[in-house]
């Protein structure tokens, strides 16, 4: 392989010469030498060692983000709506992105500290872990939907807690007394459980609890099967707290010949694109997943730019998003 050296050497110039072409600083070199290395590098195909230079560099121009969790988890839609929409807003600000998935939060500094990175965003459930993380890396974090009551951690997230509410009164609107709740991770003060705790309380409000009986797992396991929905002694309506789970039982309700929502109403999480295009199209709670990583980005740029910047807390709203998966019992 190629190296600054050996295009110094072809070119009859310095090393230093050839890495301020590499790099973009004109002011030093001549129109010819720039015209003579950028044509060897053409013609080699050289692309300079990013990882060397971000470990002799103080700015790598590099940012990580990393996401809790295990295989690929960019096959998750709202983990690859966020990301990409991150990947852009960084490039546009002249930085290069790297994504990692850990399953151990003590994999965070090594992949921080191997590439030199400027500053790290975070994805998951890292509540427990959050004060280790920032003793070790002392460079700008940002995390996503933490719920951390440590000071000084600056986190975007949004209003989880109103979007549970924000479903419930709509299942009660539409006539709905008897209904569920899908989730994960409820022992633990995370998303899912401010939606819980959100939707729990209109309901309460209303004369009508939700049963423990009535309270599931994100993994749809512990549901009843989708073919106990049409005995009338199931949940009439289930909120699940993700777009990509609602849907998923929905297709196993159809598969028993069971429809939604005659059979059983459902109102998802986050508003994916792929909610408008279900049969029926889902209701949803709506959260801007473009907005969240455009604050989330200017964020950590910010404090990447001002070290003593204080530390923020931003929630962003979320909405109502009605289509045709839950049923009318008003009559």
């Amino acid at each position: 392989m190629i190296t600054q050296k050996d295009i110094a050497r072809e070119a009859g110039v310095s090393v230093m010469t050839v890495s301020r072409v590499v790099n973009g600083q004109y002011k030093k070199v001549s129109r010819e030498n720039i015209e003579k290395i950028q044509s060897i590098i053409s013609r080699y195909g050289y692309v300079p060692n990013l990882s060397a230079r971000s470990l002799s560099s103080k700015s790598s121009g590099i940012v990580v983000l990393i996401i809790r969790g295990k295989g690929n988890r960019l096959m998750d839609p709202y983990n690859g709506a966020i990301v990409g929409y991150m990947s852009q807003f960084l490039q546009e600000a002249g930085y290069s992105t790297m994504v990692y998935t850990v399953l151990d939060y003590r994999d965070v500094t090594r992949r921080l500290r191997t590439w030199n990175a400027q500053g790290a965003i975070f994805f998951g459930m890292f509540d427990n872990e959050i004060e280790q993380i920032r003793e070790e890396n002392k460079i700008p974090l940002v995390f996503n939907d933490s719920y951390s009551t440590l000071r000084q951690v600056t986190n975007i997230g949004i209003d989880d807690f109103k979007g549970g509410q924000l479903a419930a009164r709509y299942l009660i609107g539409m006539g709905h007394r008897l209904v569920g709740f899908c989730g994960t991770s409820l022992s633990d003060n995370g998303v899912d459980r401010q939606r819980f705790l959100g939707f729990s309380s209109v309901l309460k409000e209303a004369g009508c609890p939700l049963s423990e009986e009535s309270v599931f797992d994100a993994d749809l396991e512990s549901l009843p099967p989708p073919d106990a929905y049409a005995d009338g002694r199931q949940p009439t309506a289930l909120f699940i707290t993700s777009d990509l789970k609602a849907i998923e039982f929905s297709l196993r309700m159809r598969s028993q010949g069971l429809h939604v929502p005659q059979d059983c109403s459902l109102i998802g999480f986050d508003d994916l694109p792929i909610a408008g295009f279900t049969t029926p199209p889902l209701t949803t709670i709506r959260q801007d997943i473009r907005q969240k990583a455009r604050y989330t980005v200017d964020t950590l740029l910010n404090h990447m730019a001002d070290s003593s910047r204080p530390s923020e807390r931003i929630v962003l709203d979320v909405s109502l998003v009605v289509r045709g998966s839950v049923a009318d019992l008003r009559t």
